[in-house]
């Protein structure tokens, strides 16, 4: 139930719906509330310099003036907004749309005014203007009509923020660093501290004896798996659960995801309700998702179409802040225990080794030949190494290592840029070593 709820929380921050419905919903809530203390605790208008003092009628045609140019304020912020997911969807690429619409600030602009409308219909319902034939001034909510004038204003200046936000948002140095912040954010949600995770979590023997594969009736991509759940439903079979396919993989109908030892129809069911499938990947168990994004800014950039280096060269550096905060988190757990220390869940889960690929590998295949993303790419694995605390991270970053220096001997022709890589790969395998040093040494005493 916690991992299903975190896959519907990480849904709803990304849509544009869900905090505007809520902002509106409380804006009708405060008119209804100052409509009914308006009526017994404002008794002199004039009072209050802040307060509106006009008639009924006055206040309806004011309210009716605010209500629509509200309504066309509205419109132009959607217009704008929709102006720039088009650039980015053209730019940047159309799966980083989610980082636009999961925006705190965008939710936050469309909420105010839709609040806002909301707000005005309400209070503009309840002004009732003079009986005909008589001289009275009608029915007057004068707290209420200030208010919608202050929210007005408020409203106003928010688009002159909201203006300079979506600006800045198509920059792609603010883009990298969005979607850097959120893959930070998963590592630390998903992956355990340093030095916690028990080393017989991370491998150990597969479950004896014969299991029954379990698939599922549909395809697509593994977006959250209830892994709770499989636990207590192994527990209570005496069963032993091994996960074929994890989050973020793209699974078949009719292809097994798991395998259930011994065979239990019980567990085999649970399975089936714990798998949530969807036709895109999200960050809700995936930490490879951020680094998917990340890379695919780069390799867009790298295209013969655009051919910026300099976007390329902001992602690889963003990619070593995200992997030095992986190295500093132990794997995720590839045994999975009930309360009595029992191995209920046999999983494949990736290694620091694997996510250094995952993170360089598209990068350096588009730009090899380029000295500039070669060299920053022997950078950042030289920076990793002060960091790189675990045997299976300084291999991975070895393995990249040398995989960087195989692209950029045969396809860099001037001699003076393949030196030039040649001495950045040389500081960067001086500073690997460096780092196995000490290991090495506590090793032998």
């Amino acid at each position: 139930m916690r991992d299903r709820l975190r896959h519907v929380w990480t849904i709803i921050q990304g849509s544009l719906w869900f905090v505007p419905v809520l902002m509106g919903a409380a804006a009708a809530a405060l008119a209804i509330l100052l409509l009914n203390v308006d009526t017994g605790l404002i008794r002199d208008a004039g009072e209050f310099w802040l307060l509106y003092t006009g008639d009924a009628e006055n206040a309806r045609e004011l309210m009716s003036a605010l209500l629509s140019g509200m309504i066309t304020m509205t419109s132009l912020v959607v217009s704008i907004t929709m102006v720039v997911l088009t650039l980015a969807a053209g730019q940047i690429g159309p799966r980083l749309i989610r980082s636009f619409i999961q925006d705190r600030v965008t939710q936050a602009v469309l909420g105010l005014f839709l609040a806002d409308i909301l707000y005005l219909l309400v209070v503009f319902r309840t002004i009732n203007g003079p009986p005909e034939g008589s001289g009275g001034g009608g029915s007057v909510p004068h707290l209420a009509v200030s208010t919608g004038t202050g929210l007005t204003v408020l409203c106003l200046l928010v688009l002159l923020f909201y203006i300079h936000k979506l600006a800045r948002s198509i920059i792609y140095d603010t883009v990298i660093r969005n979607v850097t912040t959120e893959l930070q954010e998963t590592v630390a949600r998903l992956m355990p501290a340093a030095d916690e995770t028990d080393p017989r979590d991370e491998e150990g023997p597969e479950p004896a004896g014969h299991g029954a594969p379990v698939s599922l009736d549909r395809d697509g991509y593994v977006q959250a798996i209830g892994h709770d759940g499989l636990v207590e439903a192994a527990r209570k079979a005496g069963a032993v659960i091994r996960l074929r396919a994890g989050a973020g993989d793209f699974v078949l109908a009719d292809t097994p995801v798991a395998t259930v030892h011994p065979p239990s129809d019980a567990v085999a069911a649970a399975v089936r309700d714990a798998f949530v499938i969807g036709p895109e990947r999200t960050p809700a168990q995936d930490v490879g998702f951020g680094i998917r994004q990340l890379v695919e800014i780069a390799t867009r950039a790298l295209s013969p179409g655009l051919n910026d280096v300099f976007t390329a060269i902001a992602v690889i550096d963003n990619l070593s802040a995200a992997l030095a905060d992986i190295f500093r988190h132990d794997p995720e757990p590839g045994r999975l225990r009930d309360g009595d220390g029992t191995v209920r869940i046999v999983r494949d889960v990736p290694d620091h080794g694997a996510l250094v690929g995952a993170a360089f590998d598209q990068i350096r295949h588009s730009g090899g030949g380029n000295p500039a993303v070669l060299t920053r790419l022997a950078d950042a694995i030289g920076r990793l190494a002060s960091v790189a605390r675990r045997e299976d991270q300084r291999d991975g970053l070895r393995r990249q290592l040398d995989a960087v220096r195989a692209t950029g001997e045969p396809t860099i022709t001037v001699p003076r840029d393949r030196e030039r890589l040649r001495h950045h790969c040389d500081r960067a395998a001086r500073l690997l070593a460096a780092a196995t040093a000490p290991d090495m040494r506590k090793a032998g005493s």
